[in-house]
């Protein structure tokens, strides 16, 4: 068995509870590079919070680092913290998360360790997306953060793109459903009296 596997499973049925989600339906997204201390974290948590209208609530969970669940009202996603960066756990096809919490979360973070921290040369970690497939085999891409602030798009687009495959594959099963909501309309459509 393979041990990472194993625990990203863990960490996603995890998350999904808290997100609301299947673990198939989460993404990690995570930004390699040395955290050379925990408030690091906690003070951009604050700065989230009183700089960017953010909800901040420790959440519990097997997600091999402290996690924080972020909301803005009607967003969620989860913030976890590792010696070896952050990582941030999504639905992969909600497209407000991605295209509002996640690259706010990304490109804050990545400001405020130059800010905080004055390391304007930061070592080029990779950028790792990874999630279950319907199988519950995990399925990993990466990218390399050569280009500082500018590769946060990237990232974005890359888990955007991991969310269509996800989306892709479910399509299948959504349109038979559909099909058989639809033949069952048909059946039951004739028998249905309506008021004139």
């Amino acid at each position: 068995m393979d041990n990472r596997a194993e625990a990203f499973r863990k960490k996603f049925n995890d998350s999904g509870q808290h997100l609301g989600a299947a673990p198939t339906e989460i993404a990690s997204l995570k930004v390699r590079e040395t955290v050379q201390s925990h408030s690091e974290y906690r003070d951009f948590l604050h700065a989230l919070e009183h700089q960017a209208g953010l909800r901040s609530s420790p959440v519990s969970g097997d997600f091999q680092g402290s996690g924080h669940l972020l909301t803005d009202g009607s967003t969620k996603i989860i913030f976890v913290e590792h010696e070896s960066g952050l990582e941030i756990l999504y639905i992969a096809g909600s497209i407000a998360s991605l295209v509002g919490l996640v690259p706010l979360v990304l490109q804050g973070w990545r400001a405020f360790r130059v800010r905080h921290q004055g390391r304007h040369n930061f070592e080029r970690g990779g950028i790792e997306i990874r999630h279950l497939d319907q199988k519950g085999q995990l399925l990993e891409s990466h990218a390399y953060d050569g280009f500082g602030l500018a590769s946060f798009p990237f990232a974005v687009n890359a888990a955007l793109a991991s969310a269509a495959k996800i989306a892709e594959g479910d399509l299948p099963q959504l349109r038979q459903e559909v099909l058989a909501l639809t033949e069952m309309d048909v059946v039951v459509a004739p028998n249905v009296r309506t008021m004139e």
